[in-house]
């Protein structure tokens, strides 16, 4: 098993369009992203769905990947229908392709395909999930994760209270996606060690920001002395976020707990509002950054391609983020995202940000 080191811990995100032949199959990333076909090794991304940033992003990252490593590149959409992504995935294999990226949207649903990817010999690299029966995984421990996330905010709730005591309730995604259960159990399971600290709610919100809106409202009116709120992406954060400012219940760096006993501080996970931290409204995160892990995926895949043999397993390490490092990191990530083509990857997301000069805070 390998560790890119110091760990940095994701989450997975999920999403577009199958035909019924191969050369119909849908690209789930803008074209620019795609290679154009050749003698090159042909590494396939099979996506949950289209039309997500964060995956357009790792998408992008992966097809600089194959500019740098020599494949040529193209992701495709499951349709966000299990057993579409399933047949897309026996159809890639049956064209004959190098590798293939799964992000499965159910791993029971597509393991037959996977099964049938190895009796015709093309090579499945499993993306957040362990998968025996894959060439390779790449994976986040989203459970640690969770638990980073909860010693943070044990440290926040000690500074506010003097000890560790409050109520938080949790903004889930979908119930029994591994990527939500485990990381709302790291943090969950954490809080139990901590006798002061109750978790009073966890709603799933299937990843959108409307139910996350939603649900910030009913409780704002049935937790009138609710402490803290922890978000399972920063794209649920931040609109509760936006719902506790307008009823005044949002803790700011310009207007905390001191100046404002009743109102909500939120920590959360992925990073993609950065900003959000360095303004004082997020009190914490932890970058994933699409562009670094869509590259490090991609680099997994064209080993398998090309004949060499990567670890079975390899766990990627998040970074966190407070209002310590969020200036630094977030012009680190301005920069992956923006200059994609030649930005340099080697390295764990702790070593690109210590290269910067960039401070690696520690939830410990």
């Amino acid at each position: 098993m390998r560790r890119i080191q110091r760990r940095l811990w994701v989450t997975s995100i999920a999403a577009g369009a199958m035909a019924a032949s191969l050369g119909s199959v849908a690209l789930a990333q803008s074209p620019s992203a795609a290679a154009p076909a050749g003698s090159k090794p042909q590494i396939v991304w099979l996506e949950q769905g289209a039309g997500n940033p964060y995956w357009d992003a790792q998408h992008n990252a992966a097809a600089a990947a194959g500019a740098k490593l020599g494949f040529d590149f193209k992701a495709v959409s499951g349709n966000l229908d299990p057993a579409q992504q399933a047949a897309t995935l026996r159809q890639l294999v049956d064209q004959g392709v190098s590798a293939i990226m799964l992000n499965a949207i159910d791993p029971t649903a597509t393991e037959p395909a996977v099964q049938y990817a190895n009796e015709k010999g093309v090579p499945v690299v499993t993306l957040y999930a362990i998968d025996p029966n894959s060439a390779a995984s790449v994976t986040f421990d989203e459970v640690k994760v969770g638990e980073t996330a909860a010693k943070y905010a044990v440290k926040l709730l000690t500074d506010r209270y003097g000890e560790a005591k409050g109520k938080i309730a949790v903004l889930t995604g979908i119930q029994g996606q591994p990527a939500s259960d485990q990381r709302a159990q790291g943090f969950t399971d954490y809080m139990k060690t901590q006798a002061g600290i109750e978790v009073v709610d966890e709603q799933p919100t299937q990843w959108s920001a409307d139910n996350a809106s939603a649900t910030m409202q009913d409780w704002l009116v049935k937790y009138p002395d609710l402490s803290m709120v922890y978000a399972l992406s920063d794209t649920l954060a931040v609109p509760a976020m936006n719902i506790a400012d307008r009823g005044g219940r949002l803790c700011t760096k310009d207007a905390d707990y001191t100046a404002n006993p009743s109102c909500v501080q939120f920590v959360s996970v992925d990073g993609i509002f950065i900003d959000e931290v360095a303004k004082g409204r997020l009190y914490e995160t932890q970058l994933y950054s699409p562009e670094w892990s869509g590259y490090k995926f991609a680099e997994v895949a064209n080993t398998v391609a090309t004949g060499g043999t990567p670890d079975k397993e390899t766990y990627l390490d998040a970074l966190l983020v407070t209002p310590e490092n969020a200036a630094c990191v977030s012009s680190m990530e301005s920069d992956m995202a923006t200059k994609t083509a030649d930005f340099d990857f080697t390295g764990s997301l702790q070593d690109i940000a210590t290269a910067r000069g960039c401070t690696l805070v520690s939830a410990d």
